[in-house]
């Protein structure tokens, strides 16, 4: 069963300002586009029937999912060309999961910041969106790892103001709002620099990965502080920024409602996945290959 995908929410224009590539992951291979990342036929995907079994009744019933994710985070996720289908590494894997557990998606994406009200809604069933399972969304959501990667540090090109990774004390930094560097790498950062008598860092968050970038090649902030993966597209394409380091390596998750029952489904479709080739292969197809996971662990925390 093929996914479907619905008008996003908020799609953005001139997104694809951006190219291909992670920090810590190998570069898309040449040729290949945004929208179409596997030079080869793609390994079809069959139904796993454990998975399927797996399943809530309701699901089952329905045989429909609502996936979300955000749009500003290429290669990740992102608004292709049309402006109106979002694409990429967590697009692809949710398609395919959908595939192997046999049941329909339906994909919608909006603003990261927006994705935990919107499964506390019931608006949403799952979250393909890089979402870290930290201890406090654990309060709300389950998680079930599918993926890793760090984050990253960019400055404009030259380095001009000295900055060291380790040492962002008084600096102007663009995070993602919502996001584990916003909620949880930053403000550690922070408070390390207010116990050891430094400023604390001037955290500036914004609604998507683009913003903190645009802004900085602009001058008004010193640093971004995003997804390793997102930060590297953006170098790759020849954007006016820097990579300075990457820190905290480690898996991020898929998520849902707490005790909504996925957990055995969602691992055993990404077991699937895995044996099948087809999950390395997307991961491969956008140039992040590095990033697979071999455990997918369902709530262990970051």
């Amino acid at each position: 069963m093929r996914s479907q995908f619905k008008l996003p929410s908020l799609a953005l224009t001139g997104l694809l300002a951006l190219s291909l590539a992670s920090c810590s992951n190998p570069e898309v291979p040449s040729g290949q586009s945004a929208e179409s990342p596997a030079a080869n036929e793609a390994i079809q995907v069959e139904v796993d029937q454990a998975a399927h079994d797996a399943l809530p009744a309701k699901f089952k019933d329905s045989g429909k999912l609502t996936v979300t994710m955000s749009e500003s985070s290429p290669p990740l996720h992102f608004i292709a060309d049309d402006g109106s289908t979002i694409v990429g590494v967590d697009a692809d894997l949710a398609q395919s999961l959908g595939d192997a557990m046999g049941i329909d998606l339906t994909i919608e994406s909006g603003t990261f910041d927006a994705i935990i009200p919107g499964v506390s809604a019931g608006k949403f069933d799952l979250v393909v969106s890089q979402m870290s399972p930290s201890e406090e969304r654990m309060k709300v959501l389950d998680f079930v790892d599918y993926y890793q990667s760090g984050s990253g540090i960019g400055v404009t090109p030259g380095n001009p103001k000295k900055l060291n990774v380790d040492e962002l004390c008084g600096v102007k930094v663009g995070v993602l709002k919502g996001s584990f560097q916003d909620l949880k790498r930053v403000p550690e950062a922070s408070a390390k620099c207010v116990a050891d008598s430094q400023p604390a860092i001037d955290v500036m968050t914004y609604p998507d990965m683009q913003a903190p970038i645009l802004a900085l090649t602009s001058g008004r902030i010193d640093a971004v502080y995003v997804d390793g993966p997102t930060l590297g597209y953006a170098i790759k394409q020849g954007g006016e920024v820097e990579l300075l380091g990457e820190k905290n390596v480690s898996p991020v998750s898929i998520a849902f409602a707490k005790d909504a029952g996925l957990e055995e489904a969602v691992q055993l479709g990404l077991e699937s996945l895995k044996k099948s080739g087809r999950y390395q292969q997307i991961l491969d197809g956008w140039g992040v290959g590095n990033g697979a996971i071999s455990d997918f662990a369902f709530n262990k925390a970051q």
